[in-house]
């Protein structure tokens, strides 16, 4: 996470904390940073995302009540694992490592789903995760830099952010995101939606190989691609069909009482459009601002808050 997203992260949750709910769905979840912090102050999160990897990382810390890898089980994941086998079970993980890391990678894949826990297959999900983001990070001039990639996968377990039980039924899914509110009893939703770029406008250093490696399919990130056509997420040319595509979701949210929704202004859409929009649906009640402009790269990110 970039240290503009983490900015982001403060404000958003600066607002949330004025809010009064008890329950809360996410159905854009990504890394689960502001679901895990939800959690930790005790609030019922119900965490998605379309991501497999994403999800895996919201089941490790969200839906987890306390689960953790054991040191033998560390063990077993890393033993002799650069052992290669006849061949890849997953030839494409060549596309993203060298030769020996795609070893590593295809190894660590197969081993998880030995694990016995949904909640430990998840966490070590998470940090493979970790690893791969180290591992891809380096450059043929820092190469030299870089540690093992079991050492790397043992430090981040050691450091993973606390697995909390805060005594609610938390749950996590893998859900399209209108089949995921269609229904949902929560008190308040949190959403930023996919930009107008949609999943295509992801790189394949930021999206496809977690997806490539996580589902062990060397088409996965290709499917769900193509599955979010006509959707939040896929890719959109026209204002008026994004706000359109809003506008669908969000109607399908009207169950749920509160509703933040963090915008950050790109050039696409303004926040009084997409302000325009909610109004037609419910009562816009505040909108906060934070300007990020002094960060390279920063943008006005708005959080809308509507009842």
């Amino acid at each position: 996470m970039d240290p503009i997203n983490n900015r982001w992260l403060g404000f958003e949750l600066n607002i949330l904390r004025r809010l009064k709910f008890t329950s809360i769905a996410i159905p854009f979840a990504g890394a689960a940073n502001l679901d895990w912090y939800l959690k930790f102050w005790g609030k019922e999160v119900y965490s998605n995302d379309l991501c497999q990897s994403a999800a895996a990382i919201s089941r490790a810390y969200v839906e987890n009540a306390g689960e953790t890898l054991r040191e033998e089980e560390i063990d077993q994941l890393l033993d002799e694992i650069y052992v290669p086998g006849h061949q890849l079970h997953n030839p494409a993980l060549s596309r993203y490592w060298s030769e020996i890391d795609a070893v590593w990678f295809d190894n660590l894949r197969e081993r998880i789903d030995q694990l016995d826990s949904p909640y430990t297959r998840a966490l070590a999900i998470a940090h493979g995760l970790r690893v791969g983001e180290y591992a891809r990070s380096f450059t043929p001039r820092t190469i030299g830099l870089r540690q093992p990639l079991s050492l790397v996968f043992r430090r981040s377990c050691q450091q993973q952010r606390r697995v909390v039980d805060n005594g609610r039924r938390n749950q996590s899914t893998n859900l399209e995101a209108l089949d995921f509110i269609n229904g949902l009893r929560a008190d308040a939703m949190f959403v930023r939606f996919p930009g107008p770029g949609g999943l295509a406008a992801w790189s394949q250093k930021a999206a496809e190989w977690r997806e490539v490696w996580v589902q062990r399919d060397a088409a996965a990130w290709e499917r769900l691609v193509s599955s979010q056509h006509g959707k939040l997420g896929d890719r959109v040319l026209s204002k008026e069909r994004y706000l359109d595509l809003i506008t669908r979701f969000l109607s399908e949210a009207k169950s749920i009482p509160v509703w933040a929704i963090s915008h950050t202004e790109d050039g696409f859409l303004a926040t009084g459009e997409l302000a325009a929009r909610i109004g037609r649906i419910r009562r816009l009640e505040t909108i906060y601002h934070k300007d990020f402009s002094e960060v390279v790269g920063g943008r006005n990110t708005y959080l809308l808050i509507a009842r």
